[in-house]
C-alpha cells in the first residue's frame, strides 16, 4: 500500500488496540515455538550422526541394528526430543490460529468501519460532487475498492504481522550459531529487494490504472443500462458495444500487466534467495569439514536461511495485492476527503411562527466561484403565495429552489424561511417545512405503502394515506394492483407507469403536509385528463401554502400571486400574468409563442 494509505488504514486498525494486541501476542508465541523448532531438530541430527560414528551399522531385512548391543540411551534421546518437537509445533499450530481468527476479526471490522465512514460522508457531501461523477464510478469505490481493501487486509494482516516477527527471530538465532552465514543470508536482502523493487512499482502504477479503468467501466455498464430505451431506439447497441469493448480491452491490459508484474516478484525473489542458499550451503559444509560447525547445525542453519528468505518472498508475493489495496486505498480516501457541506450550527434557530415567507435578498451564486452564475437576485414571497418560475432551459429555475433548499450555498446576500437565516437554521430543520414534487420522480424498493410514509419521520395512518392517494386520484389504480397499497415496487419502481410514479410522489408530499410546496415540473410526465385532475388537486393543496412552482407549460401558472421570468441565472421580469402580459417583455413573447 502507499504509504499515507497504510497510515490511514493503521489508524482504522488502532481502533482495536486490544485485539491487535492480543493478536500481536499470540502470533509472537506462535512464531517463537516454530522458530525454535529448526534448532531441535537439528540436536537430533547431530545425535544420529554421532551415533554412526561411533557405531558401525548394519541392514537386515530393512531394519537398522547395532552389532553387539542397540543404542537405547541415543534412540531415547531422539524420541524424547521429537515428543519435545511435536508439542512446540502443536502449541505454534494452537497460537497461529487464534491470532489469524483475530486478525480476521480486525480486518473485517476495519472494512465494516469503512464502509460506515463512507455511507456517512455520501450524507455531507456537496451535491457537486455527485454532478461531476457517474453513478457507477461512485458505486465502484464503495464496492471494488473497498472489496480490494478488504481482500489485502483479510489475506495479508496476518502474514505481515508473523513475518515480520519471523524475519527477527530467525536471524537472532543465526547469529547465535554462526555469524558468517548470517551475513551470507542479510547480503541476499538488498538483492531480493533490487530485483523485486522496479517491478513491484511497476506493478503498483497498473494497479492504480486498473482501479480507474475499472470504476469508468461500472460507470459506462451504469449508464447504458439505465438508458437501455433510449440506447435501443436509437439502434446504438453496435456503438455501445464497440464502446464497452474499448474500456474492457483497456482494463484487461492493464489488469494483465499489473498481474503478471506482480506475478513475476516471486519467482525472481525466489531464485536470489536460492542462490543465497546455495551459497551458505557450501560455506556450511566447509566449517563442518574443519569441525567448526556440527552437522546439526549446519542443517539448522541451512533451514533458518530458507526461513529467513520466506518473509521477504511472502511480501513480495503480496505485493500485487498490497498494490491493487493501495491504489484502491487512494480512492476511497479521495471520497472521505472530498470537500462536504458547511457544518449546521450547533443549535440552529427555529423559526418563531411557520407560515411559509420567503425572500432572497441580493444573493449571489457560481457553480464555479468565479464565474457567477447569479449575480443579485431578490425576491420576497408572502405566505400563501403561489410563485411560478418560468423561463428558458438552463436559465436558472431549478438552481433557484436548490439555493432555497440549501443543497448549494450561496455565495453572497443571504435567504430567509419565516425570518430566520436559512444559514442559522440546521438542515433538518429548514427541509422540514419543504414538500417537494420533481420532475424526475425517486421511488425506492419496497411496497407503495412505505413509499408514500416516506416522506415524514411521523407516524402516518392508513386512512391520510388513502386520502391524499384520492387527492390525486392515485387510489384508483392503486387498488387495482395486486396486493393495493402492500404492492411491492420494484427497483425504480419500474412495474408501473411514468403517470403512476409521479402520482404517487405527488401524494407523498402531501402527506409530509409542509407550509412550502415546491413542484418542478409536476405535472409533465402524465396525459391531458390525469393533469387537469392533478392541477385541481395541487389548488387545493395549496391553499395557504406558500409554493413555488417550476412550469414550461405557461397554461398551469396564469393564477399565481407571483411570476418570475428568470434567464441566465438572474431574474428578468416580476409580476402577475396581467403585468408580465402588459409589459410585453420575455414573458409575453414566451407565452404568445405557446399560445398566440
Amino acid at each position: 500500500m502507499k504509504a499515507q494509505v497504510f497510515k490511514r488504514i493503521l489508524k482504522y486498525i488502532g481502533k482495536y488496540r486490544g485485539r491487535m494486541t492480543l493478536a500481536v501476542i499470540c502470533g509472537f508465541i506462535g512464531t517463537l515455538f516454530n522458530i525454535i523448532a529448526p534448532s531441535i531438530l537439528g540436536k537430533i541430527t547431530t545425535i544420529l550422526y554421532a551415533g554412526i560414528l561411533d557405531h558401525k551399522w548394519r541392514k537386515e531385512d530393512g531394519v537398522y541394528f547395532q552389532r553387539g548391543s542397540v543404542v537405547l540411551g541415543k534412540v531415547g534421546c531422539i524420541v524424547w526430543i521429537m515428543l519435545i518437537l511435536a508439542a512446540i509445533y502443536l502449541i505454534a499450530w494452537l497460537f497461529a490460529m487464534i491470532a489469524n481468527s483475530i486478525f480476521a476479526q480486525i480486518a473485517s471490522n476495519v472494512v465494516m468501519d469503512l464502509r460506515r465512514d463512507i455511507d456517512e460522508k455520501m450524507h455531507r457531501m456537496k451535491l457537486n460532487y455527485y454532478d461531476t461523477r457517474t453513478n457507477g464510478e461512485i458505486l465502484s469505490v464503495i464496492t471494488n475498492d473497498v472489496d480490494a481493501i478488504n481482500t489485502a487486509l483479510g489475506k495479508n494482516l496476518y502474514s505481515i504481522v508473523t513475518q515480520s516477527f519471523t524475519a527477527i527471530g530467525v536471524l537472532i538465532m543465526m547469529f547465535s550459531i554462526n555469524g558468517w552465514l548470517t551475513l551470507i543470508a542479510i547480503a541476499m536482502i538488498p538483492a531480493t529487494l533490487l530485483a523485486s523493487g522496479r517491478i513491484v512499482k511497476k506493478s503498483s502504477e497498473n494497479y492504480k490504472e486498473q482501479q480507474n479503468l475499472l470504476g469508468e467501466l461500472n460507470g459506462y455498464v451504469e449508464e447504458m443500462f439505465d438508458g437501455q430505451n433510449v440506447v435501443t431506439s436509437f439502434n446504438y447497441q453496435e456503438k455501445a458495444k464497440t464502446n464497452f469493448g474499448k474500456i474492457n480491452d483497456a482494463l484487461q491490459g492493464k489488469a494483465q500487466k499489473a498481474e503478471g508484474l506482480a506475478g513475476s516478484v516471486m519467482p525472481v525473489t525466489q531464485a536470489v534467495n536460492n542462490i543465497g542458499y546455495a551459497l551458505s550451503a557450501l560455506v556450511g559444509c566447509l566449517f563442518a569439514l574443519k569441525g567448526t560447525l556440527t552437522i546439526g547445525n549446519v542443517q539448522s542453519i541451512l533451514q533458518y536461511t530458507k526461513n529467513f528468505s520466506m518473509p521477504f518472498t511472502t511480501f513480495a508475493q503480496m505485493s500485487g495485492q498490497l498494490s491493487a489495496a493501495g491504489a484502491a486505498g487512494e480512492r476511497v480516501f479521495a471520497l472521505l476527503d472530498a470537500e462536504e457541506e458547511i457544518p449546521d450550527p450547533a443549535s440552529g434557530k427555529v423559526p418563531e411562527k411557520t407560515d411559509g415567507a420567503v425572500t432572497f435578498s441580493h444573493v449571489q451564486f457560481g457553480y464555479v466561484p468565479d464565474k457567477l452564475l447569479m449575480t443579485d437576485v431578490s425576491i420576497d414571497v408572502k405566505p400563501g403565495q403561489k410563485c411560478a418560475i418560468v423561463g428558458p432551459t438552463g436559465a436558472g429555475k431549478t438552481t433557484l429552489i436548490n439555493l432555497l433548499m440549501r443543497f448549494y450555498e450561496i455565495n453572497g446576500g443571504n435567504i430567509t424561511v419565516d425570518g430566520v437565516d436559512t444559514k442559522e437554521m440546521t438542515r433538518h430543520e429548514l427541509r422540514k417545512h419543504f414538500g417537494m414534487v420533481l420532475q424526475d420522480t425517486w421511488l425506492f424498493e419496497g411496497t407503495i405503502r412505505d413509499n408514500l410514509k416516506y416522506s415524514t419521520d411521523r407516524e402516518v395512518t392508513d386512512e391520510e394515506i388513502e386520502k391524499a392517494c384520492a387527492s390525486v386520484c392515485a387510489d384508483t389504480f392503486i387498488k387495482t394492483m395486486p396486493g393495493g397499497y402492500n404492492m411491492m415496487l420494484s427497483k425504480g419502481a419500474e412495474n408501473i407507469s411514468q403517470g403512476q410514479r409521479q402520482l404517487l410522489t405527488i401524494a407523498r408530499a402531501i402527506i409530509a403536509n409542509p407550509e412550502i410546496m415546491i413542484l418542478d415540473e409536476a405535472t409533465s410526465n402524465v396525459d391531458a385528463h390525469t393533469e387537469q385532475v392533478i392541477q385541481n388537486a395541487m389548488a387545493t393543496l395549496m391553499k395557504g401554502r406558500t409554493s413555488f412552482v417550476i412550469a414550461h407549460r405557461l397554461s398551469t401558472i396564469r393564477d399565481s400571486d407571483m411570476i418570475l421570468y428568470m434567464e441566465n441565472g438572474d431574474i428578468k421580469e416580476v409580476g402577475n400574468h396581467d403585468e408580465l402580459m402588459k409589459l410585453g417583455g420575455k414573458y409575453a413573447v414566451l407565452y404568445n409563442s405557446q399560445f398566440g
